[in-house]
């Protein structure tokens, strides 16, 4: 996307309707991402306002399920064409007044991943003896007990059966 006319012009207005696929990520994102948005010049400043809505693909970082979730992603950010001092985590470097969409709207995907993806956030896991998924129900191992606590089991019981 050509930006001469936005840094050029106050007031000037580009607007960014586009879909692109992650080529580099096609395991987790094989659906089209949709992004909307625009690059608008205001006093001298130009900034980039995006959305971008895709599926995210993974699979949970604790049951081992595929999941498919929506992913939304914005962002707005300062575009400029020399970098001076400043903090780059809010500014695009365009020095050839020339706008990479879906290079900035991937970059964005990731950065803003969760560290940690789950099926939903109260998600069960595994066992860690047989490998069933406790989403699912419970298991039939029998529960581990901390052999410096099995002396205080049968508290426990005596407890358990009074009413």
């Amino acid at each position: 996307m050509r930006l001469e006319e936005v840094f050029a012009k106050d007031g000037a207005t580009l607007p960014i309707n586009t879909t692109f696929m992650v080529e580099d990520d096609p395991l987790a994102f094989p659906e089209p991402v949709r992004v909307t948005g625009e690059v608008r010049g205001n006093a001298g400043i130009v900034t980039l306002t995006l959305a971008a809505d895709t599926t995210l693909h993974f699979v949970c970082d604790r049951c081992a399920e595929e999941v498919a979730r929506p992913y939304p992603v914005t962002l707005q950010r300062t575009l400029a064409q020399t970098l001076e001092n400043e903090d780059a985590e809010e500014l695009v470097f365009v020095p050839d007044y020339e706008l990479d969409v879906p290079e900035v709207v991937r970059e964005e995907l990731y950065l803003q991943m969760p560290s940690k993806l789950l099926c939903r956030e109260d998600c069960q896991g595994l066992c860690a003896g047989c490998g069933a998924n406790l989403n699912h129900g419970a298991c039939t191992c029998a529960p581990e007990i901390d052999p410096r606590l099995a002396a205080l089991l049968p508290l426990v019981d005596k407890h358990d059966s009074t009413p």
